[in-house]
């Protein structure tokens, strides 16, 4: 039995989360890498358990702190090593979150950070915390479906500028705002008639909320209300709006990077070079960023190899150690 056990969830649902770990074990795969996988979305609580109780390294990728903290526990009192993926920004919990966040790090053999600002609070609690991105390039691209092409090409002729945003769910911060923006880029697309909006709302929820708190939805908002490759979307437009409040390494912006498609993103943490950055949309003048995207978006940039990197950690940890920063 392999001594690695990776725990996370695969598609459906579509999310930055569940394409990382399906990508990650995929690539794991072909590159023959012994480890095991649990996908906690169709597996019982009885076999994860089990799974969990027979091996000694587990990389975890679920994102509730009180069930990181109570693993991270366990698996310190019978001398498992744990590595924790936390997939976004850390603080953006409630209090008593932000405590399990913290205590599931100090117990954890090796947590896994998205961004510099992350890795400072997680070494203060762990020295083997490491800064390891989730994204994981992809090359494929599924077509849409063909009703849906063609409406989405028959719609770009009237309009100077084609964007587009996306969100897996209604989903809000600890403040108890709308993590993905959806309904200010709406207001803000309603002064932007010249400009059309796609909204990649795979859930199927988000037209539903939106029409519960405006009288009319602008003829510029587009809704796609089922399962879709966001990459086609992208390569129908001229832009990529990641409007969040809160944020980790986010898969949109780096597929529309590898795809040339600008990228303007607000500065809710630190995003890369190549993306036009807004602290508040609703202040922005959409053509003017464009043009900025347009520019930042030829800046040269590489990204890191994720799955090599995770691979020499996991051998570090085969050998008995995890190197500290």
């Amino acid at each position: 039995m392999a001594k690695l056990l990776i725990i996370g969830k695969t598609p459906p649902p579509i999310g930055g989360v569940s394409m990382h770990v399906q990508r990650l074990t995929r690539r794991l795969r072909q590159q023959r890498f012994d480890f095991d996988f649990c996908d906690y979305g169709k597996t019982s609580i009885f076999k994860i358990f089990f799974k969990i109780a027979t091996h000694g390294t587990i990389h975890i990728h679920f994102s509730n702190p009180i069930v990181q903290a109570a693993l991270a526990a366990f698996c310190r009192l019978t001398g498992k090593k744990l590595i924790i993926t936390y997939h976004g920004q850390w603080g953006r919990y409630t209090a008593l979150g932000n405590r399990a966040v913290k205590l599931s790090a100090r117990l954890a053999h090796v947590p896994i950070v998205q961004e510099h600002a992350s890795l400072l609070q997680a070494l203060r609690c762990n020295p083997r915390s490491r800064e390891i991105s989730t994204y994981i390039a992809d090359s494929e691209i599924l077509p849409l479906a063909a009703p849906l092409q063609a409406i989405l090409t028959s719609r770009r002729k009237f309009y100077r500028a084609t964007f587009c945003t996306n969100a897996w769910n209604v989903t809000f911060d600890k403040g108890g705002r709308e993590i993905y923006g959806i309904l200010e880029m709406i207001n803000c697309f309603a002064h932007y008639p010249e400009y059309q909006l796609l909204i990649s709302d795979p859930s199927g929820n988000y037209r539903s909320y939106i029409q519960q708190r405006i009288l009319h939805i602008p003829p510029n908002i587009f809704f796609i209300n089922h399962l879709h490759d966001f990459k086609s979307v992208l390569l129908l437009s001229e832009a990529f709006i990641r409007n969040t409040t809160t944020d980790g390494v986010s898969l949109s912006v780096h597929e529309a990077r590898e795809l040339g498609i600008p990228v303007m993103a607000s500065a809710a943490v630190q995003r890369p070079p190549f993306c036009s950055v807004f602290k508040d949309l609703s202040k922005t003048d959409l053509t003017a960023k464009l043009e900025e995207a347009k520019r930042r978006i030829t800046l040269p940039y590489k990204a890191p190899d994720v799955v090599m990197e995770l691979v020499e950690l996991y051998r570090e940890i085969r050998r008995g150690r995890a190197l500290i920063n």
